[in-house]
């Protein structure tokens, strides 16, 4: 049963949705809502790029997950359907009106499994899932252990040179833990009756036409494709770009 929403458009600290829910913009006159998802090792804080462009955009929401910035103390859940029901049960408070999911990398990942979740628990759906830079669920685990022994993972883990030892560490550990989970979840296509839309960039190399099109088996609805100049993390850049993909994929 979906609770009687509140009002998040004047959020407090007691909110039951404040620990995973961080409104980016004051739009209370908005009809419908982007919640956004980030990729691993990043914060609800990489949206606020997309602010200053954001003038007739949909409210502008983003997920915190734990282990990062305002919630250093707050543990990460052990697997992704675990952090996904928490992040279900937050969107409860979000029914007020129509909402789109919007999942960078890793978050494209969580922002499906979200979907799956919120559909289990009965709670009201997602108009669209926006899959930005990632490959599908089935996808995601092998890339996410390719990436934990890669190249930037492991420089970031040697580097000796950070002014903060101890927020670096804090970092690394943050990104470790994200991709744990990533690499553990090897889920096979469930569709989902929630159209998507895949974004995906030009210099980005992990996505690729199968990467794009493989998305496709996880909707039962429409899936479309956007493509995006750029590299893997243009889109915190491309504020007017997700804008017009939002409005060219409204009912």
């Amino acid at each position: 049963m979906t609770a009687a929403a509140p009002n998040p458009g004047s959020p407090t600290v007691n909110a039951p949705y404040a620990a995973w829910l961080r409104r980016l913009d004051d739009r209370p006159d908005a009809d419908t809502r982007l919640i956004c998802l980030p990729h691993a090792g990043g914060s609800a804080s990489v949206f606020r790029a997309w602010l200053a462009d954001w003038d007739d955009g949909p409210e502008l929401w983003a997920v915190q997950y734990p282990g990062r910035e305002d919630r250093t103390d707050d543990e990460l859940p052990g697997t992704l359907p675990e952090l996904a029901q928490h992040i279900a049960l937050a969107l409860q408070w979000m029914a007020d009106k129509p909402y789109t999911l919007f999942g960078h990398s890793m978050g494209a990942v969580v922002a499906y499994e979200t979907a799956r979740q919120v559909v289990r628990l009965g709670l009201p759906a997602p108009t669209r899932l926006i899959a930005s830079g990632s490959p599908p669920p089935d996808g995601a685990a092998a890339q996410a252990a390719q990436e934990d022994q890669g190249p930037d993972v492991r420089w970031l883990r040697e580097d000796g040179e950070s002014p903060d030892p101890e927020l670096h560490r804090a970092a690394v550990r943050t990104l470790e833990d994200d991709l744990a989970l990533l690499t553990s979840y090897a889920r096979g296509p469930q569709p989902l009756d929630v159209p998507i839309t895949v974004l995906s960039n030009k210099d980005d190399p992990d996505m690729d036409e199968d990467a794009v099109m493989d998305w496709g088996r996880f909707t039962e609805a429409e899936m479309r494709h956007v493509s995006l100049p750029g590299d893997h993390f243009a889109c915190y850049g491309q504020a007017n770009r997700i804008l017009s993909a939002l409005r060219d994929t409204r009912p």
